[in-house]
């Protein structure tokens, strides 16, 4: 079954893409800048993860894979499609998972009150107003 690998990575890229952008954790925040920042480690690592790919390309310790699975459309020499998409959902998958891990240890606050309605208490007399 030729690109069932593939098949199976965008899957999953799809169901991790849902919850990410259900829960608000990486790339599904709403704010532009969080966002961007967010791309920009995704892209940072991908980069980096295909340099040392190709290094290990260029020493010899990467071959084909399955071809029966893959799609057999190569980017450069003896790297597959299916290992960019595989880079991309693996970075992405980190931020998401490290979002709500920071999520779930962050501390909670009563459901009655958050940290823009609370006030500290205030010490004005009538004659502080008056005056």
């Amino acid at each position: 079954m030729n690109g069932l690998y593939l098949a199976c990575l965008l899957a999953s890229w799809a169901g991790v893409t849902v919850l990410d952008v259900r829960w608000r954790l990486a790339l599904g925040v709403p704010a532009r800048r969080s966002r961007r920042t967010a791309a920009l480690v995704v892209g940072a690592g991908v980069v980096l993860f295909l340099a040392w790919d190709l290094v290990a390309i260029a020493a010899g310790y990467y071959g084909r894979g399955a071809p029966d699975l893959m799609v057999r459309i190569e980017l450069l020499p003896h790297l597959p499609l299916e290992e960019v998409v595989f880079v991309t959902f693996l970075c992405h998958l980190t931020l998401v998972v490290d979002a709500l891990v920071r999520r779930v240890r962050a501390p909670r606050e009563h459901p009655t009150t958050s940290a823009t309605t609370r006030r500290p208490p205030t010490t004005t007399t009538r004659a502080a107003v008056e005056a």
